[in-house]
């Protein structure tokens, strides 16, 4: 080992870490001048950092992997946790060796039991998102907010495994938020699904951006993505209604757009109706929703319809039904207790002309609803997908253009329209991967259907849930 006075010479050992931790722990190492750093193994190494590792993995990964040949297991070399180098990091000198630091026998533990997520020994949080209670609030929201910008950034960059990446994040944070109590250390990640085992295609990479969190209060990679000019540019336009990925990574690598006023300015972009108009009214169109405005404009929603026909029902769904204070559009759902009512639709728009921004009626078709592609989150009925003037709560007469989604649905179908409006998406997608896994049936908007097409009614959610064996999960519940 080096002399007392002089730099400890450390030594990563890859296995148990990965590729670009080490590569962010060695340039912690060159920045901060407290310790020097081997790339490669050699004889005046006097730390060996490892993870997740006893002394003898740690020696034998050396011996056998490296094929470092004169190395024997001496007290003179130091097998330290990554905790003793982050200690050091963040105090700015080197922390005096605890047997806390060091790399335990191959019987010792890893994580003091009282760091532990106190939840039952044997865990019992199940796979599927929908068998579980996720409320709004949550306490892991450091981790889940990391997890969602990788989650994100895997969509933006639309590459052959971007959706397979994206649903891998999302349902690592899913699992996060059911969890009773904030994760403080690895062993509280054990046997959490999408995270720690299974049926994800990237548990570990969820588990590793967490670790780097737990270990240095977030994650390089994070952080290097929220700094990029790609995700960034990405962000501000699919921010314009009516722009999706694909069209905003051609602009940012085909046209070397940028900014908004690159977007306005370019000769190259030519824009839709629905771009003209998320455009020109971007900054009401990403500004927060608040709840109060949402539900004036139910009411006034409410009342026209009742104009048009008696006891029609309005129900507000998506994420206000599940409780939250704000949002960046709103959804409607119209029905009446009398099926095939006619033309409800056509003369609530006409009653709404004057606050109509913009508008896109679509025709409903719901006599064959099984038809649909199992799995879909498609449905048919009749809808209108606009932008409409809603009134401030400041009560002057001001108003933001705001999106509005308003769906006609047949009574008979309510129900399961009421349960697939109300989100949230990852939850509607899992309730139905649910029903095809577990139950061999098809959960659509429109209805819940065996394999060979027979229609199984239900005039609540409750009954749906109950139908497919399921705990009822209230709304508030379903944000996952």
């Amino acid at each position: 080992m080096s002399g007392k006075n002089e730099v400890p010479v450390v030594y990563f050992v890859e296995r148990g870490l990965y590729k670009a931790r080490v590569n962010h722990l060695m340039k912690l190492a060159e920045k901060s001048k407290l310790v020097d750093y081997r790339k490669d193994f050699s004889s005046d190494v006097s730390h060996v950092i490892a993870q997740d590792l006893s002394r003898q993995q740690a020696l034998e990964y050396l011996r056998k992997v490296k094929k470092v040949k004169q190395i024997t297991d001496e007290e003179s070399l130091q097998f330290v946790t990554v905790d003793w180098f982050v200690s050091c990091m963040k105090e700015k000198r080197i922390v005096t060796l605890t047997e806390g630091h060091r790399l335990k026998s191959d019987s010792g533990e890893s994580c003091p039991p009282t760091k532990r997520l106190k939840v039952k020994e044997e865990r019992t949080i199940p796979m599927y998102a929908c068998q579980r209670s996720t409320p709004l609030k949550h306490a892991n929201k450091l981790f889940t907010d990391a997890l969602e910008v990788l989650e994100e950034h895997a969509m933006f960059r639309g590459d052959a495994s971007a959706e397979s990446r994206s649903l891998a994040f999302h349902r690592g944070s899913a699992t996060l938020k059911c969890l009773p109590a904030r994760i403080s250390c690895e062993e509280d990640l054990r046997n959490l699904p999408h995270i720690d085992v299974g049926n994800s295609s990237k548990p570990g990479h969820c588990k590793r951006v967490i670790l780097d969190i737990l270990s240095y209060g977030q994650s390089s990679e994070v952080e290097e993505i929220l700094r990029s000019d790609f995700y960034n540019s990405m962000k501000v336009f699919t921010g314009i209604f009516g722009v999706g990925p694909q069209t905003a990574r051609k602009w940012f690598h085909d046209f070397k757009l940028r900014t908004l006023r690159d977007v306005k300015n370019s000769s190259s972009v030519h824009l839709n109706k629905d771009q003209r108009f998320g455009l020109e009214y971007y900054d009401d169109l990403n500004r927060p929703l608040p709840v109060g405005e949402a539900r004036n404009f139910e009411t006034l929603i409410r009342q026209y319809a009742e104009e048009i026909q008696p006891d029609i029902e309005i129900t507000l769904v998506g994420g206000f039904r599940r409780g939250k204070p704000m949002g960046h559009d709103m959804d409607l759902l119209i029905t009446h207790k009398e099926d095939g009512k006619e033309k409800i639709l056509h003369k609530l728009l006409h009653k709404l002309q004057d606050r109509i921004i913009y508008s896109d009626k679509k025709a409903g078709s719901v006599n064959q609803p099984y038809s649909a592609r199992p799995g879909s989150t498609m449905d048919h009925f009749e809808k209108c997908y606009g932008i409409f003037k809603i009134d401030t709560v400041k009560g002057d007469g001001s108003w933001t253009a705001r999106r509005v989604d308003l769906i006609v649905v047949p009574y008979s179908q309510f129900a399961f329209a009421l349960l697939g409006w109300s989100g949230s998406r990852h939850f509607e997608r899992e309730i139905r991967r649910y029903a095809k896994s577990e139950k061999q049936m098809v959960l659509t908007s429109h209805g819940l259907y065996s394999s060979d097409g027979t229609s199984h009614p239900a005039s609540s959610e409750e009954e749906i849930f109950d139908l497919l064996g399921l705990k009822y999960q209230k709304p508030c519940d379903r944000n996952c």
